[in-house]
């Protein structure tokens, strides 16, 4: 895909990186930024277009797409620029902090039919990519459970998440949330969760401990854990996983990815053939190919949808569904 010029809005916390990305990328011909501190402007080549407002940048430079990579409560504000003048949007998570608004910008994009995606980079990891694989061959048969660990001993720097509600729920936890409805291709139909704070947490404004437990449509039981101040086993950022089967058992472990069945020995897999995608590359393959990303808008709108079924779970301290949770929006 040649020719195509990205307009990025965002160079702080992760725009940098995404700058490095769009500059090396053989389906970007062109960069241009929009960043409203002026002094970030020396983090990136000179000769890049830069421009305070991405009304302006849109008409002076005529992009073919937005990468929004600013802070979450700036989401709206920014896709529904980009919208009015047409243009795709590639967003990082989440849509919106708040539920209703997060609705609200996958309407707009349906009605206008832009197309819209998530960049929900847990999905294209090369590990995660091979356990769905061989969850989709069915090698394990019927799927009863799904275990997942996440534990890290990780100090947030970014403002914004101090200023969550609960900040692993939103912030990390929404990637392995979205990443059950991948796997297992099932939606929640009750939930149940309890945020909270570990002792001599690093953190007092906002939750990093939360256990959740979740039945889906297709019969399978979750549990999850969840740490941001694990002292023990640290695991990678998309967590440890076990999905039992009624033929086997298959497990992601610290970038291992393990076939277990009765009388057979286990399959250790490696990843040639697979290897690590980015989000933008699906983005890309989807807009040259006129099909909807994934994850799109409005699917990423249910792992959403149940992070906050989660957050209502933990504050009532009782199991519901999603839709009961989206009337207490």
């Amino acid at each position: 895909m040649s020719g195509m010029k990205a307009v990025l809005v965002g160079l702080g916390n992760f725009g940098s990186g995404w700058y490095k990305r769009l500059r090396r990328h053989a389906g970007v011909q062109a960069v241009c930024v929009v960043e409203a501190n002026a002094q970030l402007r020396e983090t990136i080549d000179p000769e890049t277009p830069f421009y305070s407002s991405l009304e302006d940048a849109i008409i002076s430079e005529r992009p073919d797409f937005v990468i929004n990579v600013t802070p979450p409560h700036i989401h709206t504000a920014i896709n529904e620029i980009a919208f009015a003048h047409g243009l795709p949007v590639l967003c990082e998570k989440p849509i919106s902090n708040d539920i209703k608004d997060a609705q609200y910008i996958v309407g707009q994009a349906e009605r206008k039919h832009i197309p819209f995606m998530i960049s929900e980079n847990y999905r294209f990891f090369a590990p995660v990519l091979k356990a769905k694989e061989l969850l989709d061959s069915g090698v394990i048969g019927k799927m009863s459970s799904v275990h997942i660990e996440f534990d890290r001993y990780h100090v947030v720097p970014v403002p914004y998440f101090g200023r969550l509600a609960n900040g692993l729920l939103e912030d990390v936890t929404i990637h392995h949330f979205d990443m059950i409805r991948y796997f297992t291709g099932q939606e929640a139909v009750k939930v149940f969760a309890k945020n909270s704070n570990p002792p001599g947490s690093w953190t007092e404004s906002t939750t990093i401990h939360l256990t959740a437990w979740m039945e889906l449509d297709g019969g399978t039981v979750v549990d999850y854990h969840g740490n941001m101040m694990a002292k023990g086993k640290q695991t990678e950022w998309y967590g440890d996983w076990r999905f039992e089967g009624a033929e086997g058992a298959i497990s992601i472990t610290s970038n291992r990815v393990k076939l277990m069945r009765d009388g057979m020995p286990d399959e250790v897999y490696t990843f040639e053939g697979v290897g690590d995608l980015l989000s933008l590359d699906e983005f890309l393959a989807a807009l040259k190919q006129q099909r909807e990303p994934k994850p799109s808008g409005r699917d990423y709108l249910k792992s959403q949808s149940l992070v906050h079924a989660a957050a209502v779970s933990s504050r009532k301290g009782i199991t519901l569904t999603v839709e009961e949770a989206l009337r207490e929006a």
